[in-house]
């Protein structure tokens, strides 16, 4: 039997999604420990994308099989059993050839910064020491980013997809307060590292050290505009349609 789960993760205390070798602690591995508590036998799960270290989920699903049905408290023993950091919404039996990862139509990430210190925004939302963010500049790149394109230049590592052409089906800049922002972005696919790189280049482009001339060439080419992430604490992963 497969069971789809949906839930929710602060990222902070983790090395992102992926289980990794030795006792670090992921996402991942937090829920395959606690779920194998329940079931009483190795549980694997299996998440409908990854996160890096330190980055979040507000809308997050993953799926595992086992050969009975769960218990009917399983959503509330579970949560008891896991950190509040992170939380399990709902579960429900699927097909058995459901797939949370490869059955995504497209994926939504939100990524937070804000302008001014402030102590309860500081592990949901970057801080950039800016005057003021040049939004017309940002716009501007945004509406060349927009579309289907091949983002190898903005793929920590190109060589290892099979492509590099995404469909970005949204990417904007919203106001949320003063001094803070918000950038959405949503595609049919994401590569590796590409939110973090994009916020990175258009916060250049609001600092006039880069151009929307420049984005939309370093699109055709393929070249990088140099290296540089955003940091990861504003980053979410907050939809993924089906």
């Amino acid at each position: 039997m497969r069971y789809f789960v949906h839930l929710a993760y602060r990222g902070t205390h983790y090395r992102g999604w992926q289980r990794q070798s030795g006792d670090v602690p992921t996402v991942q591995q937090t829920i395959e420990r606690a779920g194998s508590q329940v079931q009483r036998q190795s549980v694997k799960v299996v998440g409908c994308g990854r996160t890096d270290a330190g980055v979040h989920a507000s809308e997050y699903y993953l799926h595992f099989d086992t050969p009975e049905p769960i218990r009917d408290n399983w959503l509330f023993v579970m949560n008891k059993l896991l950190p509040d950091d992170i939380v399990l919404y709902r579960v429900w039996e699927v097909a058995p050839t459901a797939h949370v990862r490869y059955d995504a139509r497209a994926r939504t990430y939100d990524y937070h910064l804000h302008t001014h210190p402030d102590p309860f925004l500081a592990v949901v939302s970057s801080y950039y020491e800016l005057p003021s963010l040049a939004t017309n500049r940002i716009d501007a790149a945004l509406a060349v980013l927009t579309g289907p394109h091949d983002f190898r230049a903005f793929c920590l590592t190109p060589d290892r997809h099979n492509t590099t052409t995404c469909d970005l089906r949204e990417a904007s800049l919203h106001v949320e307060g003063p001094g803070r922002y918000r950038f959405r972005f949503v595609a049919d696919r994401f590569l590796r590292g590409m939110i973090r790189i994009l916020v990175h280049q258009l916060l250049r482009v609001a600092a006039g050290q880069v151009t929307a001339t420049e984005i939309e060439s370093a699109l055709v080419t393929g070249e990088r505009l140099g290296i540089g992430q955003a940091r990861p604490e504003g980053l979410f992963l907050s939809g993924v349609a089906y």
